[in-house]
């Protein structure tokens, strides 16, 4: 036993003082009475211990007898005692159990509050459109500044919506004054409303344990739709159209829990919840006419703080407010019957720019218990996308305007559209999953029609960006939310309700590019290879004879340093970092064509086997090999030869195009899984499978990074600053295969040079530059620059001319002679020097060079 105690009132308690409890009977039964003398009993109160007069079995014993013959005695009394009678005068003396002197019932309510549904069955008050800005009040715009005060005194609780028709519930917790358990044999909740007969709340049983403080009953009830009757009374009074009947017709239908009706030991009782109205507003001065037994104290002790009584709180009734009914959105597969519940996750595998095609769903109307819940607006929202918190994928209210105003296409609206999605995945900066809904077919008629068992369908879409990656900040959880509405109360307020079906990104791999190698020629067999080795050959000639004529001219003296160092020390001017301006800067050697070969090695990290597709034309090749789809198996990595078109330098609002974005652009492929079944066979089964698809492209990211860090990246991709053409012309025996020039030994030949600029080069950076033109022969497969000792050719005239960017003849010629037989390539290239560069040289060599078939005559017959 534990006695807290104080000494005096305004001290503080002290400390809990454990005592002993000693149980007087088995003292007793060691006496020879068996009773406990007084000396015994004194040397216990001695030991500091406490003696309770009566054992615990025996006051059970005691009180349950106790209530049984008070259980009898009111079974066999006439009167109820705890029904106030309304009828009885204020004279007369007030009945046992009135509201003047009753007694409160062992049952207490602790707490009652309503029942919050599922989410799905949730009921969502929002404005009507055109409503949101109408007042509310005459002094709306008036401030008061007692207004947040009473407010808050006030605290009014906010209705729960009930939709007519459909079942709700209130929990309430009791309190068992009592040491037995309390039977309750009948409890029914009242409410406070216009009409009773709407609301149906049966009645319950229920045991409440000994000693409880919250034992919890749900108390179910539901409000009866009125719709019928309304239209009936609707028929009868359609005389009266005024505004102020419409006005009245805009009633809220808002009802409380007051209490509840419980009977118990034989007697009824009302147990109110919350101040009574009684209390509220006292009107029974029966009390006050009675004498009073006990006279007003002269004063008042002051207790101490600690000692003072806490203040309970009030009791809040728990309000609803009746709308009409309300439609039943099921939603379920295609391939299946059963709906889909709350907390149901769809897995949703996803790889850096794939187009992941959720099986379709089926949406269904229950038109609720009454039958009455018509569907009159859907709404299907994505949440959770990132950067995107909410975003209406379908509305129908928005699908029947614009088909009013536009008529829909067929078939190919809806390739466009979906082409439109995946392109639009190609952009920088979008958030990284993106979703589509594809609605064809679903229209509010198919869901109301209870005809149709079927409903309507419908299929999503998410797409990830190409740079998803850990972008994900919600950790992949995505919700697909279906909000509709039925009737509304009145034409300011709407009533929503919504179904989430929740999704699971999950982050698998998928193909991807994993290098990139520019080939300068555009052929396998163009002869590329021979015609750089002899240039680099010439090259080393003239420098040794260079080198050679100047050691003689100086007599084998130092040689001085070349005048270009000393040029480039004068002209110390920054360039600005622009495409445009990057002409002989980036030392190279190129092709002034309009085309550039590109090796793209593709690696499938799939499961699966995938074809790789182009929709703007081949995937890849040569001329003469198209490669229209390629097929990789799954974990290997192919190399794929693309010829694309050079990017320009000026885009077409003439500012400095974005090379990163159009070569992303022009080298971005579709990707699918191959349809075949698990044994690898492709059978009508394999074909119904879902296929996994997407585009595969360069990270943009990354290619933004090389190309800044390499500012050679924009010779290699983008348009030439000079374009080569070259010819040769001369006395020839007749024109071989592949349009070559057949020759005899010794016959001279004539080659002409045709140089020109770019018109997007800016002129101040043309004048600051130097074009060399250089004539250059090549033995066809040569590739290692071999001779004997013996010239094969001989160049006539000059195979160099510098020219400037004022020089208006920008042509030149040569004459060569062969002196042995083969098969030759002549060509020509432009060596272009920036005046800001320290020693750089880009060289572009002429698109195509003429191919010259030298062989002996053949005799005659």
């Amino acid at each position: 036993l534990t006695v807290p105690q104080s000494k005096w009132t305004d001290d503080e308690p002290i400390p809990s003082l454990p005592l002993p409890l000693v149980d007087p009977n088995h003292i007793a039964m060691g006496s020879r009475h068996g009773t406990m003398d007084a000396s015994l009993s004194r040397s216990l109160i001695s030991l500091n211990s406490v003696l309770p007069k009566i054992h615990a079995d025996s006051c059970g014993m005691a009180q349950k007898r106790c209530l049984a013959l008070i259980a009898d005695l009111r079974q066999e009394m006439p009167t109820i005692s705890a029904l106030y009678n309304d009828s009885l005068q204020k004279e007369t003396f007030p009945i046992y159990g009135s509201s003047a002197t009753s007694v409160p019932p062992p049952l207490q309510i602790v707490s009652a509050k309503a029942v919050k549904s599922e989410s799905h069955l949730l009921l969502e008050r929002s404005k009507a459109a055109g409503f949101s800005g109408r007042a509310t009040g005459v002094m709306a715009t008036f401030f008061n500044p007692f207004d947040n005060k009473k407010k808050q005194a006030e605290k009014k609780v906010q209705p729960t919506l009930v939709a007519e028709g459909e079942e709700r519930a209130v929990l309430i917790e009791f309190a068992n004054c009592l040491s037995v358990p309390l039977a309750i044999p009948s409890c029914q909740v009242e409410f406070k409303v216009r009409d009773s007969d709407r609301i149906k709340a049966p009645p319950l049983s229920f045991v409440v344990p000994a000693k409880a403080t919250n034992f919890a009953v749900h108390f179910p009830f539901f409000v009866l739709d009125t719709s019928a009757s309304a239209k009936d009374k609707g028929a009868t009074s359609s005389t009266k159209t005024n505004d102020d009947d419409e006005e009245e017709s805009v009633v809220i239908d808002v009802f409380e829990v007051i209490g509840l009706r419980a009977t118990c030991l034989n007697r009824s009782f009302f147990i109110p919840i919350g101040e009574s109205e009684q209390q509220q507003n006292p009107q029974d001065d029966t009390a006050e006419s009675l004498e009073k037994q006990v006279p007003d104290a002269a004063s008042v002790y002051q207790k101490s703080n600690h000692n003072k009584p806490k203040k309970k709180e009030e009791q809040t009734r728990p309000a609803f407010e009746a709308v009409p009914s309300q439609p039943h959105l099921h939603v379920s597969f295609t391939t299946s019957q059963t709906p889909i519940e709350d907390g149901t996750t769809v897995p949703v595998h996803l790889s850096d720019g794939e187009i992941f095609t959720i099986p379709s769903f089926r949406l269904q109307n229950d038109f609720g218990p009454s039958g009455m819940g018509i569907m009159e607006r859907l709404q299907i929202v994505g949440v959770g996308l990132p950067g995107l918190p909410e975003e209406i994928l379908y509305d129908t209210d928005e699908m029947a305007a614009a088909q009013e105003e536009e008529e829909m296409t067929d078939s190919d609206d809806g390739e466009d559209e979906s082409t439109d999605f995946e392109e639009l995945m190609e952009a920088d900066g979008l958030p990284p999953l993106k979703m589509k809904a594809i609605c064809e077919g679903l229209s509010l008629e198919n869901i109301n029609d209870k005809s149709k068992a079927t409903g309507s369908t419908v299929m999503f879409q998410v797409a990830a960006t190409h740079d998803m990656g850990n972008q994900l900040a919600n950790g992949g959880n995505v919700r697909i939310r279906f909000r509709y509405r039925g009737r509304s109360p009145n034409p300011a307020t709407e009533i929503w309700r919504k179904r989430e079906v929740s999704l699971r990104i999950i982050r698998v791999k998928g193909p991807r590019i994993s290098s990139l190698t520019f080939r300068s020629d555009l052929s396998w067999g163009s002869s590329y290879s021979e015609l750089c080795q002899s240039l680099a050959k010439q090259k080393i000639q003239r420098e040794q004879v260079v080198t050679s004529d100047r050691a003689a001219a100086l007599g084998n003296k130092e040689t001085p340093p070349a005048p270009a160092l000393e040029y480039a020390e004068e002209t110390e001017a920054k360039i600005e970092d622009s495409v445009l301006n990057r002409v002989g800067l980036d030392t190279g050697v190129h092709v002034s064509g309009n085309d550039v070969v590109v090796l793209m090695a593709v690696a499938n990290e799939t499961n699966s086997t995938i074809i790789l597709s182009n929709r703007k034309g081949l995937v890849g090749g040569f001329e003469g090999s198209p490669m229209p789809t390629v097929r990789v198996t799954s974990g290997v990595s192919v190399k794929i030869p693309v010829v694309i078109p050079r990017i320009e330098r000026i885009a077409d609002d003439d500012t400095v195009a974005d090379i990163a974005t159009e070569l992303v652009a022009r080298t971005a492929l579709q990707w699918e899984t191959e349809a075949v079944d698990e044994d690898g066979n492709k059978n009508e089964e394999a074909r119904n499978r879902r296929r996994r698809q997407g585009r595969v492209r360069i990270p943009s990211r990354c290619l933004r990074e090389i190309i800044a860090e390499h500012q050679s990246f924009a010779a290699r991709i983008c348009k030439p600053p000079v374009s080569i053409k070259v010819s040769v012309t001369g006395k020839s025996t007749g024109l071989g295969p592949e349009k070559q020039l057949m020759v005899s030994p010794g016959t001279p030949l004539d080659a002409h040079v045709e140089m020109e600029t770019a018109d997007w080069v800016p002129k101040e950076i043309m004048a600051n530059c130097t074009v060399t033109v250089e004539f250059c022969c090549a033995r066809k497969g040569d590739t290692m620059g071999r001779d004997n000792g013996a010239r094969p050719y001989i160049w006539c005239g000059q195979v160099m001319r510098k020219m400037g960017a004022n020089d208006t003849d920008k042509h030149h010629r040569a004459r060569i002679a062969f002196m042995e037989s083969g098969t030759f390539l002549v060509s020509a290239c432009a060596h272009v020097c920036n005046r800001n560069g320290t020693g750089t040289e880009e060289t572009w060599w002429a698109p195509q060079a003429e191919n010259v078939q030298v062989s002996l005559p053949t005799p005659s017959a």
